[in-house]
């Protein structure tokens, strides 16, 4: 079967990692990979990485430990959200994926790319370029508010760039 993040609640105070792998890993169930177990001063929690042995090993799962009393604590299962930095790297890489597919023989790609690259060199002194891919332009932003909108940063001075870069004590 496909692999499966659960959230377990109820936990009682003196549950460990290790007892969790053991009641929830068995032949007939399926297999705990990874526990992480977060407590704070009212309650205990876990989330499981779990494999099942077949379709209904998540079924049977939940049928066999939702609702019973263990070491001290009610146990409440449901599924998981998948853990957010493995759900940032697929996206990530879906992102990259998606630039990589571009078509790069296209022309009108191609005298895009070169009328941005124009913009960029153009751009006044006293800007910032932010390059936005879903546009795919380059904008060139001041970096003093001219006071008209809303979040304008009229009074934010930006200091000048340092000449020469000295790591001594005195100036890190």
């Amino acid at each position: 079967g496909k692999g499966m993040r659960i959230y377990v609640g109820g936990l009682g105070p003196s549950v460990a990692e290790d007892d969790i792998k053991k009641v929830f890993t068995s032949p007939q169930l399926g297999t705990v990979n990874s526990v992480e177990i977060i407590r704070s001063k009212s309650r205990s929690f876990a989330y499981l990485d779990f494999d099942p042995v077949s379709e209904n090993g998540i079924s049977k799962l939940f049928g066999k430990y939702n609702g019973c009393l263990w070491k001290g604590g009610r146990l409440r299962l449901e599924k998981a959200k998948e853990h957010y930095l493995i759900r940032l790297k697929r996206e990530w890489d879906e992102a990259n994926a998606e630039q990589l597919n571009v078509p790069k023989n296209d022309k009108h790609e191609t005298a895009a790319l070169k009328k941005q690259s124009k913009d960029f060199e153009n751009a006044p002194p006293h800007h910032l370029n932010i390059y936005f891919p879903k546009l795919r332009k380059i904008k060139a932003i001041p970096l003093k508010g001219s006071g008209k909108h809303k979040y304008s940063f009229q009074r934010v001075e930006v200091p000048p760039m340092p000449v020469n870069f000295c790591d001594c004590e005195e100036h890190s």
